[in-house]
């Protein structure tokens, strides 16, 4: 079944790659490399979140089902249960605490790897997260992250990712 969800896949995608420019905590400058181009460290960090991902996605997409159904079983039809559930859980089925672990970790992960590879190779972490998810045909993966209204990560007084 496909992954249920009230807003626009590519309204989440824009708002996800553009948000971090504004609060950018940059240790070393970004380069726009391709997966394929990326460091072995990059490469083997997107590769252990897809498969993380996948296993976290599997985990969401039934609890949100349930989520729903038990706003049915209150008397909602199925868009007004979808619509409340989306009230009470602003990210929806990516607010399942096994996706935000799995996107705050690799994120990260992405960070700590930029700064061992330093200049010239260091992979924004929203492109690791979602740009290379997209790149790979992951559209399900994707769906689940486009769901976020914001990556679940800060900045610290040091201007440190958090």
């Amino acid at each position: 079944m496909a992954l249920i969800t009230l807003y626009s896949t590519e309204d989440g995608i824009e708002r996800l790659l553009t948000q971090p420019g504004d609060v950018r905590a940059q240790a070393v400058p970004f380069a726009d490399i391709p997966l394929e181009q990326a460091s072995p460290e990059h490469r083997q960090a997107f590769a252990d979140y897809v498969n993380d991902l996948k296993l976290a996605y599997d985990i969401a997409e039934a609890w949100w089902e349930d989520t729903i159904e038990t706003q049915k079983d209150l008397g909602l039809s199925q868009k007004k249960a979808i619509a409340e559930a989306f009230d009470e859980r602003l990210a929806g089925p990516a607010s399942n605490p096994h996706v935000v672990w799995a996107v705050r970790g690799y994120w990260m992960e992405c960070d700590r790897i930029n700064r061992l590879v330093g200049s010239g190779k260091a992979v924004p972490p929203e492109k690791l997260l979602l740009k290379w998810l997209i790149e790979a045909g992951e559209t399900d993966l994707v769906r689940l992250i486009a769901c976020m209204p914001y990556w679940p990560v800060g900045i610290d007084e040091k201007g440190e990712w958090c």
